[in-house]
């Protein structure tokens, strides 16, 4: 049996406060200003300039979406702004107003096997534009599986450059459903 030192007790009896205060809505922390008889200010998440809105404001569920139908295919393309915050992969808090848009579309497209593939191209290293977009890609993938709109085995992938096309964002989500191939298996008996 291990026997803990004095310093690791101490910590995880903060973290366990820290923890305790942080589930039962212990409230906003304020940062401590001595002599001042105003109440003191809420400390805040430091803000960057990823962080500043500029140019026009970023369209939001089903604006957010673009559709393309063609013989045997249609894609989605979601605007990864509507989602996920500058080299983020954790959904905005308004990220459902576009994916509830988003749900409805592939329903509508029947149950055929759905590929996901997301592109990052921010951030200046390469190897971590790669994993925000693959996190991003499951992160969507999750979501839409978690609400029933795909199948358990839809495939994803995340690209870690901006997507080539002139039309789109330079980030997109792109949802492609394959509309001639037929589901096989038990997961498009849904």
């Amino acid at each position: 049996m291990r026997v803990l030192r004095r310093w690791e007790l101490q910590m995880s009896a903060m973290v366990l406060v820290g923890a305790c205060l942080g589930m039962t809505g212990g409230g906003p922390v304020f940062a401590q200003q001595s002599g001042s008889a105003a109440p003191p200010a809420p400390i805040t998440e430091p803000r960057s300039a990823a962080h500043k809105p500029s140019g026009p404001p970023i369209p939001k569920g089903s604006q957010a979406i673009t559709q393309t139908d063609g013989k045997c295919s249609t894609e989605l393309v979601v605007n990864a702004d509507a989602l996920f915050g500058a080299a983020r992969w954790t959904l905005n808090s308004d990220a459902a107003q576009t994916l509830d848009a988003l749900g409805p579309l592939i329903t509508k497209a029947g149950k055929h096997p759905v590929r996901i593939t997301a592109y990052s191209g921010a951030d200046n290293s390469e190897k971590n534009n790669q994993i925000v977009a693959e996190k991003r890609a499951l992160t969507v993938r999750t979501w839409l599986r978690y609400h029933g709109f795909i199948p358990d085995d839809t495939t994803m992938e995340g690209i870690g450059k901006f997507a080539t096309s002139d039309k789109g964002p330079k980030e997109p989500i792109e949802i492609a459903i394959d509309t001639c191939k037929q589901p096989t298996g038990p997961k498009g008996d849904k």
